[in-house]
């Protein structure tokens, strides 16, 4: 580094301080060499002492040091005090000049190696600087995430305190009801022991005979007359024919609205069997129908005959199964339904054999039909090769054929456009109906857990209770018809 400074300088220093005598006289005087030492130099020969000693006056005069010459009686002569003091001066100031070069370089390289370690950390700030500003968005992210949950959770919780509350709320009302109707009974079971006991103290000292507790009046609104024996009887006559008469007519009235019910439950009972049975089988399912008649005809016959309890645990029984069969098959089209969902490769598996074999045999006509055309379109290219004809008839048969083929080719890409646009039609509606399927099923499982919960949170306590004595009653009578009707051995 110091040498290549100074030989700049140098070069620097030749170039503005060369002589005019030097500056056009470059073949026999040369430059100053570039490097502080490189070997003796041509710059003073025998020839040109006097203005190399000339020259060398004027540069140490002009860097202001004494001139090498002293005038003696108008002549100048050669001082060589003065010149070895001017090139001890020279050296000092090139030593000088050196040293200072030196410790310009030595600043210079402390400079830059400063200034690449602060380049290094202003990077590595940077680098930190960007991991600090992602790391502070995941945290806002993961903090934003968080207060969702919290939020969610707390909407969840208090969802849950109103249910709680709501709960609780019902379970008083529910024990204030039961309490209020447990007051009431034991009111009235004491109020029917009182009455008990003074019917059984009145009845001590009377006859046995018949009381009417209810006396039904005269429809005409007239006065009754003097009670005596004869007219005592024609009352109870009349009392026992109205309640004949209001008895027959509410026998009726069940026995219409029991053959009602009979005629909805077969037609529902109609209408499962032919919800479960195939579209397909057609004739099965009339004879279905016709059998569901008769065996519906029967069924009221024997209904008629037998008594109530058997007639509606027997219809009872007969729409259970349809139900669990009607469920079943619900069940199979929701199942298949997803089945299709998954993937148009499973409802082509689904397809049928017969259908697929029909299709091939449609497109086996229709490649042997496009054979054929094929054919008869390149014997009538051969005929009409062969023939010679001139070059208008060739020109208009040509676009005739073209006009064709491009006639047939859109007819037959309408086809096939409308094939594809009603395969999609299909494709939707049959995913619509998927869908729809599964909806409702959704729904009614909805609308069942609801009903369900309603019908639980509105039964009584003595309700429950009732319910529950029926079905005993009923496991009781059933078990006793089974034991009873069982197979007796013989005597």
């Amino acid at each position: 580094m110091p040498e290549s400074s100074y030989e700049d300088m140098s070069t620097i220093y030749c170039y503005s301080t060369m002589p005019p005598s030097r500056q056009y006289s470059h073949s026999t005087m040369p430059l100053l060499p570039v490097s502080p030492y490189s070997g003796p130099s041509d710059f003073c020969t025998e020839n040109n002492i006097s203005e190399c000693m000339l020259y060398i006056s004027q540069e140490l005069s002009s860097l202001g040091l004494p001139s090498i010459f002293y005038d003696l009686n108008g002549i100048r002569e050669l001082d060589v005090t003065s010149a070895l003091n001017g090139m001890y001066d020279l050296l000092q100031l090139q030593r000088r000049t050196m040293g200072m070069v030196e410790e310009l370089e030595v600043e210079q390289l402390k400079v830059s190696s400063d200034l690449h370690c602060q380049q290094l950390s202003s990077s590595k700030l940077k680098d930190q600087l960007e991991l600090s500003k992602k790391e502070n968005i995941r945290l806002r992210e993961r903090e934003r995430q968080l207060e969702i949950n919290v939020k969610s959770l707390q909407s969840c919780l208090k969802n849950e305190k109103e249910e709680v509350q709501k709960l609780q709320n019902i379970i008083a009302s529910r024990a204030t009801q039961y309490n209020h109707d447990m007051k009431r009974k034991e009111r009235e079971f004491n109020k029917l022991k009182e009455r008990l006991n003074q019917l059984l103290a009145d009845r001590k000292d009377k006859k046995q005979g018949m009381d009417v507790l209810n006396y039904v009046g005269r429809s005409d609104g007239r006065r009754s007359q003097w009670k005596t024996v004869k007219t005592d009887a024609r009352h109870e006559s009349e009392m026992y024919k109205t309640l004949l008469n209001e008895f027959d007519k509410h026998q009726k009235e069940l026995m219409l609205e029991n053959a009602e019910l009979r005629k909805v439950l077969q037609q529902m009972k109609r209408e499962m069997v032919g919800i479960l049975s195939p579209k397909k089988h057609s004739q099965k399912e009339e004879k279905c129908t016709e059998f569901t008649d008769q065996q519906a005809a029967s069924d009221e016959e024997e209904s008629s005959e037998m008594s109530c309890e058997h007639a509606r645990e027997k219809l009872t029984n007969s729409i259970r199964q349809q139900w669990r069969k009607l469920k079943h098959h619900v069940e199979n089209l929701d199942n298949k339904a997803s089945m299709v969902q998954l993937g148009r490769e499973v409802g082509e598996e689904m397809i049928s054999k017969d259908v697929h074999q029909d299709e091939m045999e449609r497109l086996k006509v229709e490649i042997q039909q496009c054979k054929d055309f094929i054919q008869t379109q390149q014997q009538l290219l051969q005929q009409q090769l062969n023939t010679p004809c001139d070059e208008e008839t060739a020109a208009v048969l040509n676009d005739c054929y073209m006009l064709e083929e491009k006639e047939r080719l859109k007819e037959e890409w309408k086809t096939f456009e409308e094939q594809r646009k009603n395969f999609e039609m299909e494709r939707r509606s049959f995913t619509e109906a998927a869908i729809r399927l599964g909806h409702e099923r959704k729904m009614f499982e909805e609308d069942r857990a609801t009903w369900l919960k309603h019908q639980f949170l509105n039964m009584t306590f003595t309700e429950h209770m009732a319910i529950k004595t029926q079905n005993a009653l009923s496991d009781y009578s059933v078990q006793e018809q089974k034991h009873t009707s069982g197979p007796k051995t013989p005597l």
